[in-house]
């Protein structure tokens, strides 16, 4: 519960649209999980219920993946590559990368 908490409500609500600085690969990939997995249960419950959180959602996951891009060394521009099908497969891949700061 503490890495809910820690990953998942302090970005809703304190860096919500904070496009500024990096995030670590742990911050990313967990708020993508904890995301995932409340939108698959919303789903099952209502499908209408996922996608207004998938809506809610979108904001912070683009401002934690272009903080994530940052501190990958890539640039947030990047996230442009979503407007296409298969930028999701770029985004996440780069997103997987390590950090700069942790290889040097």
């Amino acid at each position: 519960m503490e890495l809910f908490k820690k990953y998942f409500v302090n970005i809703v609500t304190k860096k919500y649209i904070a496009f500024e600085g990096s995030a670590g690969r742990e911050e990313f990939w967990y708020f993508t999980l904890f995301a995932a997995i409340i939108s698959l249960v919303l789903g099952l419950i209502f499908a209408f219920l996922a996608g207004l959180f998938n809506l809610a959602i979108l904001l912070p996951w683009l401002s934690v993946a272009a903080r994530r891009l940052r501190n990958a060394g890539h640039s947030p521009w990047w996230l442009l590559s979503l407007i296409f099908g298969i930028g999701i497969f770029i985004v996440l891949g780069l997103c997987t990368l390590p950090s700069i700061k942790a290889s040097k």
